[in-house]
């Protein structure tokens, strides 16, 4: 069940950091709207221009916003303590005192367990876990969109304010020009600088929700091995921005668009169990025969 994220001790002095993100945010935000269509406003091209951006935009907040408050996912209370038919070794965390479930970890970080946990993000100031990483996939498309927005219609402007500069020194030289020229450029660098950051950040991300891999888990992969939980790529993808996949864009959970499962039991491929439990067998299989080989040599030097 999805929960708000409390508001611990490291929490708040992580926040420091989140106001330095919307800073930056806003500062692209400001400079491309003001700056760029501010001028323009109320022609028929800026306001389409102005009415996507700021589709994505609001999305773009809205998921930053669920991706900070919403509780990545805890081990569910007593759960793991009785075992049923189970005969599946379990993993206990020692700092949290409860059993793991799969794909669960321990963060140092926020001293607990999350639920598929992929990673700890400062740049949301939380653990990217089975609730809220939709969200953070989402936040990383519209953040991709919106700053390729700003470059694509800001590359005109700076342009025209160059020849603008060689070509005509007044008004275009006054103090007011100039510094609007500087925060206009600065803010396109950064978008720029953010569109080459996250180009490899967002395959990485993609291709490790269509392996159904986690970053922790494709750390401890071997090469070409698959996850014993891929259950193919439509499927991936569900289990992570929920069952309609009209609702995949929407910053929220809904019934529709909620992540599937609970983030304890999960599916897995039965040929992937398959080799792995066949691993385990020959595994210890060759161990056994070591271990008959061993108590053979001791026998047979008692016996001399």
């Amino acid at each position: 069940m999805q929960r708000t994220r409390a508001f611990t001790q490291q929490r708040i002095y992580g926040m420091g950091f989140i106001v330095i993100v919307l800073g930056i945010i806003f500062g692209i935000h400001s400079s491309f709207v003001f700056i760029v269509w501010g001028p323009q406003l109320w022609s028929p091209g800026a306001l389409a221009v102005l009415f996507v951006y700021h589709f994505f935009f609001m999305n773009l907040l809205i998921s930053f916003y669920q991706c900070v408050m919403t509780d990545p996912g805890i081990v569910p209370p007593n759960w793991g303590f009785y075992m049923g038919d189970e005969t599946k070794r379990r993993r206990y965390c020692k700092m949290c005192n409860v059993w793991k479930p799969d794909r669960t970890h321990h963060c140092s970080i926020c001293n607990r367990c999350i639920l598929n946990m992929d990673h700890h993000c400062p740049w949301i100031n939380n653990c990217v876990g089975f609730y809220n990483r939709k969200f953070f996939i989402q936040l990383l498309a519209y953040v991709y969109i919106s700053v390729s927005m700003v470059v694509l219609f800001t590359l005109p402007e700076i342009y025209h304010r160059i020849v603008q500069f060689t070509q005509t020194p007044s008004p275009y030289g006054s103090p007011g020009y100039c510094v609007q020229t500087g925060i206009l450029f600065m803010a396109f660098c950064m978008a720029f600088l953010l569109i080459c950051t996250l180009t490899n950040f967002i395959k990485f991300h993609a291709k490790l929700v269509l392996e159904n891999y986690t970053t922790i888990e494709n750390l401890e992969r071997e090469d070409g091995a698959k996850s014993k939980f891929d259950i193919g790529h439509r499927r991936n993808w569900e289990q992570v921005l929920g069952a309609n996949p009209w609702m995949w864009w929407l910053p929220f959970h809904t019934q529709a668009s909620r992540p599937i499962g609970d983030g304890v039991r999960w599916r897995v491929h039965y040929t992937h169990v398959i080799d792995e439990d066949e691993a385990d067998e020959e595994g210890m299989s060759q161990a056994s025969r070591l271990l008959n080989q061993g108590s053979n040599g001791s026998t047979a030097r008692s016996g001399r």
